[in-house]
């Protein structure tokens, strides 16, 4: 009996002196917001005994691990079509889902071996680049290869230009090859620009000659509940991270 109430009396203190676990909410973002997202983080205070941590890759791949069974809390996606293949598969609280962010897709070049490229001169892109190569994300899935693909379709080039492009796994792949002069141009957002300095913006190419660019934001169904996913949620839609975002050139899409 003594003995009993002892254990069960250490019991009790080892539980109250135990550290409180924490509770982790995962983010999971697209690549190109990283470097954003990661200050965001930054200046985020969660409440006590909690901690926000971001997973970055193409928001196809994201997307899949999601609907795998993936320990996410909330998706933020550098299109539309993965988030509605998300919430079509009740895998997204649709009562949070918004359009966060806007982009634009930009060509790029090495700075330190750069082509020499003036679109209003009528030259064309594969005559510019010659024998090197044009970096795109997959176009299979990737939101900014998609992009990259439906401009250059509609500027009459995809076709003739397949002998030069070289595929990356995201759209930062092909913004690092650029940099490196791994190869001669590179598509990519506007805001990865803000990455480097080790690349010259040659084009913006026009809104019209892809689809919109918008980063939706959703919390994954199961975690619209829990405080700590709906106060960073909160904090992603507020003025701090809103001025952050527009730092690393990305647009804040107005939620009134």
């Amino acid at each position: 009996m003594r003995l009993s109430f002892v254990l069960s009396v250490f019991a009790l203190l080892a539980a109250l002196s135990a550290p409180t676990r924490a509770d982790t909410i995962n983010i999971y973002a697209a690549a190109s917001t990283a470097d954003a997202l990661n200050d965001i983080l930054a200046a985020y205070q969660p409440a006590p005994g909690n901690d926000v941590k971001a997973i970055y890759a193409a928001s196809s791949t994201l997307a899949r691990q999601i609907q795998a069974g993936a320990d996410a809390d909330l998706y933020l996606s550098a299109n539309g079509a993965w988030m509605d293949e998300l919430q079509d598969g009740d895998l997204i609280a649709s009562a949070t889902r918004i359009d966060l962010l806007s982009n634009r897709l930009v060509l790029v070049t090495p700075r330190m071996l750069p082509i020499e490229f003036a679109p209003d001169t009528g030259t064309t892109l594969g005559a510019a680049l010659g024998d090197r190569r044009l970096a795109i994300a997959n176009p299979s899935g990737v939101p900014a290869g998609i992009y990259a693909r439906e401009t250059l379709t509609a500027r009459g080039e995809w076709d003739a230009l397949q002998d030069n492009i070289v595929i990356g796994d995201t759209v930062r792949s092909a913004l690092t090859w650029a940099a490196w002069a791994e190869v001669g141009a590179a598509i990519v957002y506007e805001s990865d620009t803000y990455a480097t300095q080790s690349v010259r913006r040659i084009m913006t190419y026009p809104e019209d000659s892809h689809s919109l660019i918008r980063y939706p934001l959703g919390i994954i169904a199961g975690s619209e509940d829990d405080p700590e996913a709906l106060a960073f949620y909160e904090f992603l839609r507020g003025p701090e991270a809103s001025e952050i975002f527009r730092a690393y050139g990305f647009g804040v899409i107005d939620q009134d």
